[in-house]
């Protein structure tokens, strides 16, 4: 009788498990949702930050440290000065500034 009631005990278990919720997860079923398609091309790109010296001249943007000329994630660095990048991204000019942090599109 006891080996019964072990045995039932051992296979009621999983059935338990299942019903305990991660208190870390975020409620709802947000893995299952589909990406929307072009969601991260749409993004605009963030400048985060800007040196420039005598001898070079970088910018991070969206994490990656770009000198003129460089490209990452098909955005091309076109200059670089204090305060704001000018980029192209495809056929596009934009300009990223720090002090305000709005994207100026001119088309080609």
């Amino acid at each position: 009788m006891r080996t019964m009631l072990s045995l039932l005990t051992l296979l009621a278990l999983p059935a338990v498990a299942d019903v305990l919720n991660d208190p870390t997860r975020p409620p709802g079923d947000w893995t299952s949702r589909p990406a929307q398609p072009g969601a991260a091309a749409q993004a605009a790109p963030k400048l985060t930050s800007i040196l420039v010296s005598s001898s070079r001249r970088v910018a991070v943007i969206d994490g990656a440290a770009l000198s003129e000329g460089q490209s990452a994630n098909g955005l091309t660095v076109v200059h670089i000065d204090k305060g704001w990048v000018d980029a192209r991204v495809r056929d596009t000019s934009i300009r990223l500034s720090l002090a305000d942090e709005n994207v100026v599109k001119e088309p080609r």
